[in-house]
């Protein structure tokens, strides 16, 4: 009787395996499309304190995954921007009345500082930068709320810039958006904004390179701002997310 030989099992080949989102490098992050897109919403005050930041939304109006999206939200909460709640999600981060106060307190100490360093360390160069900002702000138009509020801004990120201080420059750009979140959430309706004002002063004071009167200038135009802001709780009506950044026009340039 002949024996039957086994049957052979084929073997199954390994189904393959599916691509997962790249993660973004966190050496990068900083730079990442979804981070900066959030930022200058933020720094607009486009985006209100309170406002929640959902996910699908977010994943949606920049082109790209939820993953993605997470991942830019955890680096926000961990800059103190944005707040995740178990269970309720991410929204922009709402200061408290004694850190609105706390900001403007850190900008009288930090400004003042690179106030004095860029007029030690001005040269041709950086008289120029500073002269073509300030004929920038002079030409804007004022109605163009956006651009306004980027335009004061740069302002005193250029005079940070200027300082020659990376450590300097980093705290001032923290601060500078801090200060959108604290007067979004404390601002009283019709105070008007003295910045475009202030700075032409400021700025002829820094080319001059007259120390003290460049320090004082600076700490009364950032007392001028904290009187924009008076204790309150305010619930104003948060901008529909997909509307904000698709009029910003942030797209996620990776990840897909």
């Amino acid at each position: 009787m002949k024996r039957s030989r086994p049957l052979k099992r084929k073997t199954k080949r390994p189904e393959p395996k599916r691509s997962e989102p790249e993660a973004v490098d966190p050496r990068s992050i900083d730079d990442d499309a979804v981070v900066q897109g959030i930022l200058t919403a933020i720094s607009q005050k486009r985006l209100k304190p309170g406002a929640k930041l959902g996910e699908d939304k977010l994943a949606a109006a920049f082109g790209t995954t939820r993953i993605h999206i997470r991942q830019a939200l955890s680096h926000l909460a961990s800059r103190k921007v944005v707040m995740q709640i178990p269970n309720r999600g991410a929204f922009v981060y709402r200061p408290t009345w004694e850190e609105a106060q706390d900001i403007f307190a850190a900008r009288r100490i930090i400004e003042t500082a690179t106030v004095a360093a860029a007029i030690d360390r001005l040269d041709k160069s950086g008289k120029a930068e500073l002269k073509a900002h300030m004929e920038l702000e002079a030409r804007h138009d004022r109605n163009d709320r956006w651009a306004s509020l980027s335009l004061t801004a740069e302002f005193h990120i250029l005079v940070a810039k200027l300082a020659g201080n990376q450590v300097l420059l980093d705290m001032s750009r923290e601060l500078m958006l801090r200060t959108s979140l604290a007067i979004a959430t404390f601002e009283q309706p019709g105070e008007p904004d003295c910045s475009p004002d202030a700075h032409p002063d400021i700025g002829a004071l820094i080319l001059a390179r007259d120390k003290a009167g460049a320090i004082h200038a600076m700490r009364h135009h950032i007392e001028e701002m904290e009187q924009r802001i008076r204790p309150r709780e305010g619930e104003d009506e948060v901008d529909e997310l997909t509307a904000i950044f698709q009029e910003i026009g942030a797209r996620a340039r990776a990840g897909g």
